[in-house]
């Protein structure tokens, strides 16, 4: 009986998914945010899915901001050394 009259207010483990990467894009408004929050804040499987997501997306998204190092004259000289060395 208690389910059936929070469901209204509160989100339930299915929508949640749907709507989990809208919540970290900062895209749920109203009455939907409100419903996922609650969720959330009740669910420890849904809140664990939203921090694994998050720390993946965290993860990719320093991928591309990694500079790359260029290797020392020294090394370059080496490997080209040995490649030549090895075609012969």
């Amino acid at each position: 009986m208690l389910n059936l009259l929070l469901k209204p207010w509160i989100a339930s483990c299915h929508e949640t998914r749907d709507r989990i990467s809208d919540y970290l894009d900062g895209e749920l408004e109203g009455r939907n945010l409100a419903r996922v929050r609650r969720h959330l804040s009740r669910c420890h499987r849904c809140r664990a899915m939203l921090e694994s997501l998050s720390r993946m997306l965290e993860q990719l998204r320093s991928l591309g901001s990694s500079e790359q190092v260029a290797p020392a004259s020294a090394t370059v000289s080496a490997v080209v050394a040995r490649i030549q060395r090895d075609e012969r």
